[in-house]
């Protein structure tokens, strides 16, 4: 399946990677910094979550996470929402989770509250090298003309809070065929009511006949967004769809219990 990135993620157990080379004459910095996920759900029912802030580097790597700003017309729910820790030091090659936790007031109108943090990370023992750029096979001269400068990767998650409020039922339209595009078969196109809260489900492809599930993954469509395209991939050595495809859909991610919706192409 190709979505388009900002509504779907391939793989169940996302992890979002960053690695930021800056290399200088005979000088290189580097630095390898992960989440295990980018998008977090909390309402009445599970008003708590975590995510998985990795290092890569062979160093200690500090984190700083703080609030972004929204898309107009977007709710912000930072006033009731607590994460933790707000800096963290990693050592290298290790993790910590960042939690978050949705604390409402008894007056809160029912609504959906979004939340961006921006994740920053740094090495924190780097020391820049000033050098003079050299011929190739010469040594830098020391009295320092030029310098390398630590790179500091950004990591968006965001957090939708939903308060007395419920996923919306998308309506999923006819497959589209798509005959002269060399990755993909076609499309079904998802539609949410233009009023409706975002959506933040799991999708999935399989052929109608085999049972095969040819794909599968998270399917988001954010609050500004009414509709995506979810297409059938197309593998190098296909020709055509050798069966119908039926695309399954669930509220919610991961998927639990049985497909809300069931849309077959003919």
């Amino acid at each position: 399946m190709n979505i388009t990135p900002c509504c779907f993620n391939r793989f169940s157990g996302l992890l979002l990677i960053i690695s930021a080379l800056l290399a200088w004459p005979n000088q290189g910095f580097a630095i390898s910094v992960a989440i295990s996920d980018n998008v977090i759900v909390l309402d009445s029912r599970e008003r708590s979550g975590e995510i998985a802030l990795l290092s890569m580097t062979p160093s200690p790597v500090e984190f700083e996470i703080t609030p972004m700003d929204l898309a107009e017309g977007v709710m912000d729910g930072r006033d009731y929402l607590r994460w933790s820790p707000a800096r963290a030091l990693v050592p290298a090659n290790r993790s910590r989770p960042l939690r978050m936790v949705f604390r409402p007031p008894v007056d809160l109108p029912p609504n959906e509250y979004v939340v961006r943090l921006a994740v920053k990370s740094r090495q924190v023992d780097y020391q820049p090298r000033f050098e003079r750029p050299s011929p190739d096979g010469e040594e830098p001269s020391s009295e320092g003309l030029s310098v390398g400068i630590a790179i500091q990767p950004v990591l968006p998650v965001t957090v939708y809070i939903r308060h007395q409020v419920d996923s919306p039922t998308l309506s999923i339209g006819d497959f589209e065929p798509a005959d002269d595009d060399p990755r993909s078969h076609g499309h079904f196109t998802a539609r949410k009511p233009p009023e409706a809260i975002s959506f933040i489900g799991t999708v999935a492809l399989f052929g109608a006949d085999s049972g095969e599930m040819l794909t599968s993954g998270r399917l988001r469509i954010g609050q500004t967004v009414n509709e995506t395209r979810i297409r059938v991939p197309r593998r190098d050595t296909e020709a055509g769809l050798g069966e119908p495809v039926c695309l399954h859909l669930w509220p919610t991610f991961p998927a639990r219990g049985e497909a809300e919706q069931r849309v077959c192409s003919e």
